[in-house]
């Protein structure tokens, strides 16, 4: 198939795809050059990407998603091995969450003081105005 219906199986942009291609994330395997140059991709890779897509929604990284499926793939991770990537990045995505609470606690904060602030400043207005 070509690019366009990759991108539409996938929802993926072109662009995107010639760049997971570039960096490795495509494999040769999966994508064929035709006589006219046009590339030949697989039926496989669209599973491949869809996974790529929602590994990385899940805040894993292209190399990570990269050396993980190849070797998912390949059958060369046991399940312990599996389970000790997955259990990484949960502990990776738990540090997340608990920095994007701290950020979020600061910013209502300051949000507070900020809506504080306009409100004392109408009050003055209001005041010298009447």
């Amino acid at each position: 198939m070509r690019i366009g219906e990759l991108a539409t199986k996938t929802g993926l942009s072109a662009d995107t795809i010639r760049f997971y291609e570039k960096i490795g994330v495509i494999r040769a395997a999966d994508c064929m050059r035709q006589k006219n140059n046009y590339r030949d991709y697989s039926e496989a890779l669209v599973e491949r990407l869809l996974l790529v897509k929602q590994a990385k929604s899940l805040g894993f990284t292209l190399q990570e998603i990269s050396e993980l499926t190849e070797a998912w793939e390949k059958n060369e991770l046991s399940p312990a091995e599996k389970l000790s990537a997955i259990d990484l990045k949960l502990r990776q995505v738990n540090e997340k969450i608990s920095e994007l609470q701290q950020v979020e606690k600061y910013l209502s904060a300051k949000r507070k003081l900020l809506k504080a602030e306009i409100k004392s400043a109408l009050k003055e207005t209001c005041e010298v105005i009447s």
